[in-house]
């Protein structure tokens, strides 16, 4: 059995998502989904995908911090 899903829909069927929101999450900035390209073929280690998904749902579950400004303007509001 190999480690790796290939394809975009592979990787979306595996995910239970789109390929448009996978695509979306591969490029966005600060913990992107962990896909990488060998020759022309994406691909998605599954071990790099479980601790991928350990971290988001540590960042979902773990309290927001407010920002800086909003408690700035609560104190004063």
């Amino acid at each position: 059995m190999s480690n790796f899903t290939e394809t975009w829909k592979g990787i979306a069927t595996a995910l239970g998502r789109s390929e448009r929101w996978c695509r979306y999450m591969a490029r966005r900035p600060g913990d992107p989904l962990p896909v990488f390209k060998v020759g022309g073929i994406v691909r998605l280690n599954t071990n790099d995908l479980e601790d991928w998904l350990s971290r988001q749902r540590e960042r979902s579950i773990r309290p927001q911090q407010p920002a800086l400004e909003d408690v700035a303007l609560r104190l004063i509001a």
